[in-house]
């Protein structure tokens, strides 16, 4: 992703140089080009973008810089002798090392705020939410996509403009000390923990290792910065503990405290605080909290909460997170689609599923795929599912992938129960699968290809009304 929409200037060439103490060897380095982007993947490259040749598993960008520079990359960063002079490149000893010392460069010059955003669910719906508001408030920039990582997080500083006021910034982990790197890079002047819950049980023991792991974000706080906790989080006292460490400004949210008062009714939240009162009728139960947060921060930061009311009112989950569409299958056929396929694990398949009949008793169809990254622990994990979904009977269950038939095969008895082994399978029945007016919600980990299909379904079917 590009920030080129902007058009800010990014980079001089000096800055560069300064930043990652590389060479300019043929002294055309950029050559009077502007910088309103950065790459390091020539399949999305667009003008005006430095390309940095990362050297990754299966790639190394040296073998495509003539490609970058042919589709309008304004300068490339090297770590090869012969690429720097061949392509005027900025020479580094180590492109990877460069990208970090780059975001750190970033990092240091920006006067703006810095949210850093973690948490086992919804964190990209909670960033895409923060962006929305704080833009009200001043420019806002946001970790494009789901680039948590250390080489996203990297990429995603390099194109934070250094005039803009908010920058926000999602960090995701999946084993120790990753998050610690993280916040470093990223000094958020405040941080959310969204949740904790046993998403990553792949690479951690239990979920107190993953709430220990998630604590990391703290290491990188400014000095006197804040720390908004989920409250209503099992793990709150644990990190709240941890969190004293580092500051003592430590704000819960959540239905049991928060500096609103929050109250739940039957399918909404109504918040309210001095002179600012409002319903949230349209997020499910953890997105309405993970909102609640990003409040938090806003009156933490003395902004006024009544410039965001009629933004707040029309919020909605990003795309493969809970987001809705209708389809018109055809002239007789009209299904609504939820998309939630994103992402799965035992915990978020739980929440959404609550969620989902809390607001309505409809039979729904469940399209579930396999839950991925669970480790050894996998074949229990979705076995433990199997009582939850006896108990929500929905209108038909239709699973895909490997393990996930253990779920249609243990309640093949209860309900209309079938198994894919693939997409293909699914995709080619799903027109009978369906009757109209059917409500089809869709989760399943990303590997298992269900957020494809459906992308796919929108693309096949014209939207109905």
């Amino acid at each position: 992703m590009s920030n080129s929409s902007i058009n800010e200037i990014l980079w001089t060439k000096h800055e560069l140089i300064s930043a990652s103490k590389g060479k300019d060897l043929t002294t055309k380095f950029l050559n009077n080009k502007k910088i309103t982007g950065i790459s390091i993947d020539t399949r999305s490259i667009e003008q005006n973008d430095l390309f940095i040749a990362i050297k990754g598993k299966n790639f190394d960008g040296h073998d495509f810089l003539e490609k970058a520079i042919q589709k309008g990359a304004s300068g490339v960063i090297v770590s090869r002798k012969n690429s720097a002079l061949k392509y005027n490149g900025l020479l580094v000893k180590n492109t990877h090392a460069a990208l970090i010392n780059f975001a750190e460069f970033s990092r240091n010059r920006f006067k703006g705020k810095t949210i850093g955003i973690t948490g086992s669910n919804g964190k990209t719906t909670t960033k895409d939410m923060a962006k929305v508001i704080f833009s009200k408030f001043g420019k806002t920039f946001a970790t494009p996509g789901n680039n948590n990582n250390i080489i996203g997080l990297s990429l995603s500083l390099m194109k934070l403009p250094s005039n803009f006021n908010y920058c926000i910034l999602e960090l995701g982990m999946s084993k120790k000390n990753e998050l610690k790197k993280l916040s470093l890079i990223a000094k958020p002047d405040l941080i959310i923990i969204s949740n904790v819950s046993n998403n990553h049980l792949e690479n951690f023991k239990s979920e107190k290792d993953i709430a220990l792991a998630k604590s990391e974000i703290f290491h990188g706080l400014i000095k006197n910065g804040q720390i908004i906790l989920n409250y209503d989080n099992k793990w709150y006292s644990f990190l709240k503990k941890i969190a004293l460490n580092y500051t003592d400004q430590i704000i819960p949210f959540g239905v049991k405290k928060s500096i609103f008062s929050v109250f739940q009714e039957k399918d909404s939240f109504l918040i309210k605080s001095q002179n600012f009162k409002t319903n949230l009728n349209h997020l499910p139960h953890h997105l309405a909290l993970n909102l609640i947060s990003i409040l938090t921060i806003v009156k933490c930061l003395k902004l006024d909460l009544n410039k965001i009311k009629e933004k707040i009112k029309h919020l909605s989950p990003s795309d493969g997170r809970g987001n809705q569409f209708k389809l018109r299958i055809n002239a007789n056929k009209t299904i609504t689609v939820i998309n939630d396929a994103y992402n799965s694990s035992p915990h978020s398949l739980e929440t959404s599923l609550t969620n989902l009949y809390k607001n309505n008793s409809n039979k729904y169809v469940l399209i579930i795929g396999d839950m991925l990254e669970l480790g050894p622990n996998s074949y229990t994990c979705h076995k433990k599912i199997v009582p939850f979904l006896k108990k929500l009977s929905p209108k038909t269950l239709f699973t895909v992938g490997n393990i996930s038939k253990i779920l249609t095969d243990n309640l093949k008895n209860n309900f209309v129960c079938r198994h894919f082994k693939n997409i293909k399978l699914l995709e080619v029945n799903f027109d009978k699968l369906v009757h109209n007016n059917d409500t089809v919600f869709v989760k399943g980990s990303n590997g298992t290809g269900l957020y494809k299909f459906c992308k796919n379904l929108e693309k096949k079917y014209t939207l109905g009304e």
